[in-house]
């Protein structure tokens, strides 16, 4: 199973003439992914970013267009930095797990080492 959270802290200047606002958005995004049962894996990790923008805010005192601009950042940086932490993290685990197994069975390494021993024995007596 794959976990996620994000922690979001975002910084809002308004511009002098009101309609325009200076954002600044840190974003910590974890994931980590648990495995049970034998052989069972906890992989984790997490990344920060921080993004800046000038947006337009809509029209009205209350507030809203702030709430749309700063959900639209945090949810557009997010998406991105979960990927980001999807293919670093866990795509890398991944390939490297699989370049670790052996799918070569048991039986037919012996059977290559016992080939290889007896190509080197008639190499050396054909040497000889």
């Amino acid at each position: 199973r794959v976990h996620g959270d994000s922690i979001n802290v975002i910084e809002v200047q308004e511009k002098p003439n009101g309609r325009f606002a200076h954002y600044k958005l840190t974003t910590t995004v974890m994931l980590w992914l648990q495995s049970e049962g034998e052989g069972s894996v906890n992989l984790g990790g997490n990344m920060t970013r921080q993004t800046e923008f000038d947006k337009e805010v809509s029209e009205g005192s209350s507030g809203l267009g702030h709430v749309k601009n700063m959900g639209e950042m945090v949810e557009e940086l997010e998406t991105k930095m979960r990927a980001n932490l999807i293919e670093l993290y866990f795509e890398k685990t991944r390939n490297i797990v699989n370049d670790l197994r052996s799918y070569e069975l048991l039986s037919d390494g012996e059977a290559r080492k016992k080939m290889q021993s007896e190509l080197v024995k008639n190499l050396a007596s054909r040497q000889k």
